[in-house]
């Protein structure tokens, strides 16, 4: 082989290995820079020998080493944020995970072992969890972590990352129960925790069946287990139903609780003799634990007690479970008695005893709501609960059953009729009275004057209290479409009475001569009166006196025209006045210029 097929058979082994080991080869010098400028002298001497040159080094006599990593532990993005072992992946280093290549800063920091890096590089994971998780051949840790939706601890016990992701793991379920489940309660968690038993065989009670439950597996040999569903903190539990139903069900009694609880069957054969608010009963009352043969108060013997609850008198059951009922009533309901107080009875008006109903009584029965109000006594009852009725109607109509029949006899305003009307029966004889069913409606009752005065002030009192009785008041009032008075009496033909004014408002006098002063000045006075008071005018036969007719501009005597007397000129109108004596005294005052002959008729 020549010099140079040596050299390439050489290079080509060294190439073969992974890793190459650098052999150092001589170096040359490089050439110093050319001289800036020329030198002064000449060269001494000639070179006497030529330079040497090295020869080749030796061939390798041992191969190249390969780098096979640390041997330490790192944190590795990429195996889900755990730590790996930097060296080469091999059957006999099962916890190799390769060579780590990266050069981040972060990922190039080594560990002895994986718990350190885990410490280091993932605080927020268990120490444990990520150590164990890291390995070659994961494995479990055998802790507990909380599960917040079952309320209790599961064991980690997965190859896998499994369901615990981060925080914190415990040794044993308790401590995971206390540390990471405060809120639930204790026995709760840890009895239904990996490794627990399920239920923590504790008491606690059920209001919904008002007893108390013991945890544990339903079974139709053991009456007393129910699975609490209540998993927290404050769901006290008791270690006997006897507890139990003292701590959370004192007001029954302790052996029909506990009785009941464990057996679920009432010891009680007997009844309790105590009292119970019975709602199956028409109406609810208050009634006794005990047989009801010789007992009205008795509801029948309970047969399972441990969801009632119990008082000793009627009084404390009744304060306790029918408060909005008035105490003697509720008290009433559970003898079978009457209270005789009173109570309203918006329908008649009137008030009504509590007492068996009667004809001609006052008894009303029993009141029809039981959250009616009772009163001592019927003017209370009238004076609380129907105020706008007069109160000694009230009290009368209430008490008595003839008085309700008959009515009060008094007067209540009528706006109907728009008068006041007597409180009595009606009937053709009697056209005062009004409607008897409505008097208690009506304000407070009293005498015809008085009701006129007190609720129609704008009519004349007299004229009120003629309509409210039936009557008229013979006086008059101003009728200005046949300018006159009409009296107000019953209406005839051809007489002066025309009835009650159509305008209730109208006023009224006493006489005709001050109706016609007041309302009609303007017409003749004799003639106004004389039509009022007759119904025509033709009866009015004037002063006598002389008055001036301008129409004729004449003297003419103040009597009805067309008789016997010439001189009588028609009765003088209210601006025509007849003043004069005589026709001469008239004529020389008013019609001095006219001759004496023509003054007059």
């Amino acid at each position: 082989m020549t010099r140079f097929g040596k050299k390439f058979a050489l290079a080509a082994a060294v190439l073969s290995f992974r890793d190459l080991v650098v052999v150092a080869q001589p170096t040359t010098s490089a050439p110093t820079k050319k001289p800036t400028s020329a030198p002064t002298n000449p060269p001494t001497k000639k070179p006497t020998n030529a330079p040497t040159t090295l020869a080749p080094t030796k061939k390798p006599t041992n191969p190249p080493t390969a780098y096979l990593g640390s041997g330490e532990w790192y944190a590795d993005t990429a195996n889900g944020n755990l730590c790996s072992k930097d060296c080469a992946v091999s059957t006999l280093t099962p916890d190799c995970s390769g060579i780590n290549h990266d050069t981040a800063t972060w990922l190039t920091d080594t560990y002895a072992d994986a718990a350190t890096c885990c410490e280091q590089k993932f605080s927020y994971l268990d120490v444990d969890y990520c150590a164990s998780r890291s390995k070659g051949t994961p494995t479990s840790t055998g802790k507990f972590y909380a599960d917040t939706a079952s309320s209790s601890c599961k064991v980690d016990d997965s190859a896998t990352k499994g369901p615990f992701q981060s925080g914190t793991l415990f040794d044993t379920a308790a401590a995971c129960c206390t540390g990471a489940l405060g809120w639930v309660n204790s026995l709760y968690c840890t009895s239904r925790s990996t490794g627990g038993t399920g239920y923590h065989s504790k008491w606690y009670v059920d209001y919904q069946d008002m007893v108390c439950k013991q945890d544990c597996a339903i079974s139709s040999s053991s009456p007393a287990c129910k699975p609490t569903t209540d998993a927290s903190a404050s769901n006290t539990l008791f270690d006997t139903a006897a507890a139990c139903c003292a701590g959370k069900l004192g007001w029954i009694p302790a052996a029909t609780c506990a009785s009941v609880s464990t057996t679920g069957v009432a010891t009680a054969v007997n009844g309790t003799a105590k009292f119970y608010a019975d709602y199956s009963s028409s109406p609810a009352r208050c009634a006794k634990d005990c047989n009801t043969a010789n007992d009205p108060t008795c509801g029948g013997i309970l047969t399972n007690v441990a969801g009632v609850q119990m008082f000793d008198t009627a009084a404390a059951c009744c304060a306790a479970k029918f408060s909005w009922m008035d105490k003697d009533y509720c008290a009433a309901l559970t003898t079978g008695a009457s209270t005789n107080k009173w109570y309203v009875d918006y329908q008649s008006n009137t008030c009504k005893k509590d007492c068996p109903a009667a004809t001609n009584s006052p008894c009303g029965g029993s009141p029809p709501d039981l959250s009616m109000q009772l009163f001592a006594d019927a003017a209370t009852c009238c004076s609380t609960k129907l105020g706008w009725v007069q109160a000694s109607t009230c009290t009368g109509a209430s008490t008595s059953a003839t008085t309700a029949a008959s009515g009060s006899l008094k007067y209540y305003a009528d706006y109907t009729s728009g008068t006041c009307k007597k409180d009595c029966a009606v009937a053709t004889t009697a056209p005062e009275c009004g409607v008897l069913a409505n008097f208690g409606r009506r304000s407070a009752l009293r005498l015809a004057p008085t009701c006129c005065a007190g609720k129609f002030g704008w009519i004349d009192k007299d004229l009120c209290t003629a309509m409210g009785t039936g009557g008229y008041t013979n006086k008059f009032y101003v009728d200005y479409a046949d300018n006159a008075c009409k009296q107000d009496c019953a209406a005839a033909s051809g007489t002066n009475c025309a009835g009650h004014p159509g305008d209730k408002a109208t006023q009224l006098f006493s006489t005709a001569a001050a109706c016609c002063s007041s309302k009609l000045s303007y017409l003749n006075q004799a003639t106004c009166v004389s039509k009022s008071t007759t119904g025509s005018a033709a009866s009015a036969t004037g002063s006598a006196k002389w008055y001036v007719d301008w129409s004729v501009s004449k003297c003419v005597k103040d009597c009805p025209s067309g008789g016997t007397d010439k001189e009588c000129g028609g009765l003088a109108e209210s601006w025509e006045s007849a003043e004069y004596t005589s026709w001469s005294a008239c004529c020389s005052t008013r019609l001095s210029w006219v001759k004496t002959a023509d003054c007059h008729l």
